[in-house]
This record gives C-alpha cells, structure tokens and sequence, in this order.
C-alpha cells in the first residue's frame, strides 16, 4: 500500500495542469491509473485522444466545456458533482469557460500511465 500526496504541478503533453496521481511511475500499478487535473481559467487542452484505455472522469471544481468526435463537432457542459464516461480513442477537448475560477477533476483509466495522443487536425 502506498499513500500519494498531492506534489508539485506539472504541464502535461496535452496542455493542462497535473497533480498527484497513481501510476506505474508513481507507485508501479499495473492497470489502474488516478490522477488530479486542473484546466486554468479561461485555458483549454489540445484536442487529444487516450489510446488504448477507457477514462472515467469525476469533476471537483468549476466547470468544463467538453467538445469530442473526429472534427470536435459534440459539445457537453460538466459541473462539480457530474462523472462521464470516455470510451478510447475519443478525440476530445477540454475549455474552461470560466475567467477567473480554474476547473479541477479526477481521472481514472484501466491502463498504468498517462497515454495522450494529439490530434492536430481536429482544431
């Protein structure tokens, strides 16, 4: 058993902010993958997709606009308290609509680390 406190943030690949999380470099999981993420206010992530795992996310804070589909053309609003589900290979995107309060979620996937493919052409 192995506690992960919260440590310092850190960019990743797609373009929001990380925390702590539960991993195969952090605490050698084999399939389980946690992680604490933030999106800044008035910032959004790239358009990406997780290859090869399915993705369960929890929102804590704020409020993300979530758009998703090879051209982004689908749009959702999430609010604190909503879970959604993210089958792999969605391409998607995260936009904080907020000026001034940052957006903060948990993420859960069957696969041991932070696998994130961009997407280029679906700006």
């Amino acid at each position: 058993m192995q506690i992960v406190k919260p440590g310092p943030d850190h960019l990743v690949p797609r373009g929001v902010v990380g925390g702590a999380e539960v991993s195969q470099a952090t605490t050698g999981a084999a399939n389980i993958y946690m992680g604490l993420f933030r999106v800044p206010a008035g910032a959004q992530s790239r358009p990406h997709y997780h290859a090869d795992c399915e993705s369960a996310v929890y929102m804590l804070s704020g409020q993300l606009n979530v758009r998703w589909g090879e051209e982004l053309e689908h749009a959702l609003a999430l609010e604190p308290g909503d879970m959604v589900y993210v089958p792999p290979r969605e391409t998607h995107l995260l936009e904080n609509p907020s000026e001034t309060q940052a957006a903060e979620y948990v993420v859960a996937r069957d696969a041991p680390d932070e696998d994130s493919v961009e997407v280029p052409w679906a700006r």
